[in-house]
């Protein structure tokens, strides 16, 4: 290599590490002279109340700022714990404190118009916020270091309770921006908008309730709202309770989502007894404890022939009976004094639960109606329509009518007893026979064995009775017999026993054709004294 070669290089060296000392000294100049100018804005007003930031960071404070500070809230920012701190009297200070990079100069009066002001000046990169001398209280040095600690302590409860608090409990400005929110707030914005890794939360944290009506009085107003997580697509419920204080609103939310559930599932149960009710033919009506219609299926609209226009708008009782009546849909009363009487005594005895008439209407039908109380002093009426029942009851009662007056036209004495001896039915020849007062027709309380005794004291004795008796208890295939029996009086019966289904047996008597017949002598008796000797 040669010699001049050698020169250029070492030359170039030597200009290389010159401008890099150069710049390096630069930077320290700089630097050390952003320290001094920062220092020279605070011992301008050493004894005045002054934060020094650089963005959010707060650089330097003077001793009265630092004591203003000792309390702030962990989890703010420097800049953020001093938006909180001058919020009360100064609601709008980070929107005006934002324009500050334009102005670079800015005074800021309090909302409430009391004593002191904000200056703000941004001078090489650094926001110099100065409290003038009226704002800052002189609350320390004229109250005695005891209270002041005692104050301070009440503070530090109050805020204990808040954070350990389980309901939701934040505060919003008049902007909306929450500026205060309790550990359960912070969790449910994790939930909803989780970090990632070590970073930190921003502050303000996220608005979770966007649908917060403005609260206009000091009342409180209570809402329920959802927070929609869009990660599990689930909604979270909670009733919220809103309080004006200030220029802000204080918020508290109380987990509702047990409410909701139980809510729905008691929603989801009434649409299953409304379809189930629709489809009965009976006619359902609810009242509640002001008597007026709260339920109703569509079976009531044909049974009443009441609009379900009227029947919507949740009528009274009494006005859907004197719809009724209007109808002839109930059964005609004497007068309308007794009218009234009726009514409030259906309503009375339906809350009582002892209400169950049948209805006989103009047109012919029947209606059978039923009153039942239901909890908290409500009542249900049902109306079924019975006319087929009753039409069906009245031609069986015909007919069995029509049988008896059959079987007393004959001559023949008949009696019918069941299977279990009970005697069910016997005709005017029986009774007239034997001096009975037994009903018409239906079942009685008369038994095979007491009819016997009956038939005993009035014939001569004879072991036929125990044929009869054995007869009508017997069971499986029976085959009909006849006997004859003698009255006391001489007279001849012929007595036919017969099987009917159903186990049922018919016992016939009938008077002899011819008086010299008389009953075989295997029949016969002796008499009881002889019998005993």
């Amino acid at each position: 290599m040669m010699l001049s070669e050698l020169v250029q290089i070492v030359f170039a060296t030597l200009v290389g590490l010159l401008g890099a000392i150069s710049a390096f000294g630069a930077i320290l100049y700089f630097s050390r002279r952003d320290r001094q100018t920062a220092r020279a804005l605070l011992q301008e007003a050493e004894s005045t109340v002054v934060f020094l930031f650089d963005d959010e960071k707060l650089i330097d404070a003077t001793p009265a700022a630092r004591m203003l500070l000792r309390r702030r809230d962990g989890r703010l920012s420097d800049w953020e714990a001093l938006i909180a701190l001058l919020r009360p009297r100064f609601p709008h200070l980070r929107k005006q404190l934002a324009n500050l990079a334009e102005s670079n100069q800015d005074r800021i009066e309090p909302e409430d118009k009391g004593a002191g002001f904000i200056e703000a000046e941004l001078w090489e990169g650094l926001a110099r916020i100065t409290l003038s001398e009226g704002f800052v209280s002189d609350a320390e040095n004229t109250v005695d270091p005891v209270t002041l600690e005692a104050i301070e302590d009440e503070l530090e409860n109050l805020r204990s309770l808040g954070e350990a608090a389980p309901q939701l409990i934040w505060k919003q400005g008049a902007d909306g921006i929450v500026t205060w929110a309790n550990r359960a707030y912070l969790d449910v914005v994790e939930m909803i908008s989780p970090t990632m890794g070590d970073e930190t939360p921003p502050w303000p944290p996220v608005t979770l309730f966007h649908d917060i009506e403005r609260i206009e009085s000091d009342a409180p107003s209570i809402q329920r709202l959802a927070v929609k997580d869009a990660l599990a697509q689930t909604d979270s419920w909670f009733d919220v309770t809103s309080l004006r204080r200030g220029h802000g609103t204080i918020h508290f939310g109380i987990d509702a989502n047990a409410a909701v559930k139980a809510e729905a599932a008691q929603h989801s149960f009434v649409q299953t007894l409304a379809k189930t009710f629709a489809q009965l033919s009976i006619g359902l009506a609810v009242f509640d404890k002001s008597r007026k219609l709260v339920m109703f299926n569509p079976s009531l609209l044909d049974l009443t022939l009441l609009p379900i226009e009227f029947l919507s708008s949740r009528p009274t009782l009494r006005a859907i009976l004197d719809r009724m009546r209007e109808n002839q849909r109930l059964p005609e009363p004497r007068d309308y004094a007794t009218w009234r009487e009726e009514i409030s005594a259906l309503e009375t005895q339906a809350s009582r639960g002892t209400y169950c008439k049948s209805w006989s209407l103009l047109g012919g039908e029947t209606l059978r109606v039923t009153g039942r109380p239901h909890p908290d002093g409500a009542i249900a009426f049902l109306f079924e329509d019975i006319s087929a029942e009753i039409s069906l009851t009245r031609r069986f009662r015909s007919q069995i009518e029509l049988g008896q007056h059959v079987i007393d036209a004959l001559d023949e004495a008949i009696a019918v007893f069941a299977t279990s001896g009970q005697l069910t039915l016997s005709n005017r020849a029986y009774n007239d026979l034997w001096h009975s007062a037994q009903a018409q027709f239906g079942l009685s309380d008369k038994s095979i064995s007491q009819e016997v005794a009956v038939w005993q004291e009035h014939c001569s004795p004879t072991r036929a009775w125990l044929q009869i008796t054995n007869f009508v208890g017997a069971f499986g295939e029976r085959k009909p017999i006849t006997v004859t029996v003698q009255l006391q009086d001489g007279r001849t019966l012929h007595c036919r026993i017969e099987p009917l289904p159903a186990g049922a047996a018919l016992v016939g008597f009938s008077f002899a054709a011819h008086v010299g017949i008389t009953p075989k002598a295997e029949d016969i008796l002796p008499p009881l004294v002889a019998a005993g000797a």
